[in-house]
């Protein structure tokens, strides 16, 4: 018993204890790192999404084109462009799954999708950066 309220009174001292200049800058630093890496990555995601949709817009004019004159392959210096075709299964849709569910078994219905299911507690940071509305 005794060892275990002073474990006790070891931990509330330790979450309690202010932290020192050096652990302060450190996190500091840390912070300002995390901010620095942050907008480079909103920066590149923005680049990327522009990319991807010039990359989408050429890419169905150059289907137009190679479907109308029955092209399959291109050859260029930098390697080849080829339609790819295939066949896909649309996917299953959730108010689909519950429907049929409901259909055969009502009781496995209520099991699967009334019951309370197992919550896990996630953290992550996350940057909000406050948006500036001009109004004249």
């Amino acid at each position: 018993m005794d060892e275990t309220s002073s474990l006790i009174d070891e931990i509330i001292n330790v979450r309690k204890r202010e932290p020192t200049d050096e652990e302060l800058d450190s996190f500091k630093n840390l912070a300002n790192d995390y901010i620095k890496y942050d907008d480079q990555i909103r920066k590149l995601e923005i680049a990327l999404k522009e990319r991807k949709n010039h990359q989408r817009a050429i890419s169905e004019s150059m289907i137009k084109f190679m479907t109308v004159f029955e092209y399959n392959d291109l050859n260029t210096q930098h390697g080849r462009i080829k339609i790819n075709k295939k066949e896909c299964k649309v996917p299953i849709k959730m108010t689909d799954i519950k429907a049929k569910i409901m259909q055969h078994d009502d009781a496995l219905y209520k099991q699967i999708f009334e019951e309370e299911t197992e919550k896990v507690m996630k953290q992550n940071l996350k940057r909000i950066i406050p948006k500036v509305i001009l109004t004249i």
